[in-house]
């Protein structure tokens, strides 16, 4: 089952380690928290640096934290408590090296600084883009194919006891039912799927599911939104405890339930043309050929 987990989507935001330490707060001094500390305590994170390549990402790209899963936004957060740990840890190694009084290193400084301004000035530019609600529904109406479901679909939040273990399987599926609203934390304690996170799947169509865990298909057909099957569902060797977050029948999707997802396809369409009319503008005022 672990090839169905949810894949977590990347929007966008990653860890980038900071070019000569300059993306990581500037020439102003850090603050806050300390996010992370070497036992020697020569390489501190703090929470200023971690909050500003946060923001710094979200800019480059029009988006806000609300737009980011909470997971996923975390998960950013503590690739990029390392990323600028380990730049840190580099600079440290350079510096005994005496490489900071190399003409490599003083000559790049500058080129760094406009590699920056560079690019928060291309995001200025192309965060004025905006879609709005009529273009949505217009591509909405013209493209019924890309919203048409072609089988009916589940998500599920899972619970996968991969050892065999049906003692194991009864304790979780007993704690589960109990707690219905805390299956997040049941998954924690008792799944055995690597990486499972809160156990949630993307969307499945039925008839894709039924070819790989078909006990699991059938069980979640009559079951309803929000219930957690009543007893433990057994696939080979291995023992699944299911939840049922959403079901969604075949035939074209609501536009209300896509509008947001076609917003943000066109958002980024819009920003790619932008991004390349600007820089064409640009090059053609400096005549750059």
């Amino acid at each position: 089952m672990e090839d169905i987990m949810k894949n977590k989507i990347k929007l966008g935001i990653i860890a980038v380690m900071c070019t000569l330490a300059l993306a990581c707060g500037g020439g102003s001094k850090p603050s806050g928290k300390v996010l992370f500390e070497s036992p020697d305590k020569k390489v501190k994170v703090y929470e200023s640096e971690v909050n500003n390549e946060i923001q710094k990402n979200l800019f480059s790209q029009g988006l806000k934290e609300s737009d980011i899963p909470k997971d996923q936004l975390e998960a950013t957060r503590k690739n990029i408590i390392q990323s600028i740990a380990i730049t840190k840890a580099m600079a440290l190694e350079g510096k005994a090296k005496k490489l900071d009084s190399d003409k490599k290193y003083t000559e790049s400084i500058e080129m760094a600084k406009d590699n920056i301004l560079a690019t928060l000035n291309v995001a200025d530019q192309v965060n004025k883009v905006n879609v709005t609600d009529e273009e949505a529904k217009k591509y909405y109406d013209a493209n019924p194919a890309a919203f048409t479901r072609a089988d009916d679909v589940v998500k599920l939040q899972l619970i996968g006891i991969t050892s065999g273990d049906q003692a194991k399987a009864d304790a979780a599926l007993k704690e589960a039912t109990a707690n219905p609203n805390n299956f997040a934390e049941v998954v924690k304690k008792y799944s055995e799927i690597p990486n499972a996170g809160t156990g949630e799947t993307n969307d499945l169509p039925l008839t894709e599911l039924a070819k790989t865990h078909a006990p699991v298909a059938e069980a979640v057909k009559a079951a309803q939104k929000g219930q957690v099957i009543n007893s433990v569902i057994k696939v080979n060797n291995e023992w699944y405890i299911v939840k049922v977050l959403d079901k969604a029948p075949k035939g074209l999707v609501a536009y209300d339930k896509v509008k947001d997802m076609i917003k943000n396809q066109l958002k980024i369409q819009k920003r790619q043309e932008a991004n390349q009319k600007y820089v064409q503008e640009i090059a053609d005022k400096y005549n750059i050929k």
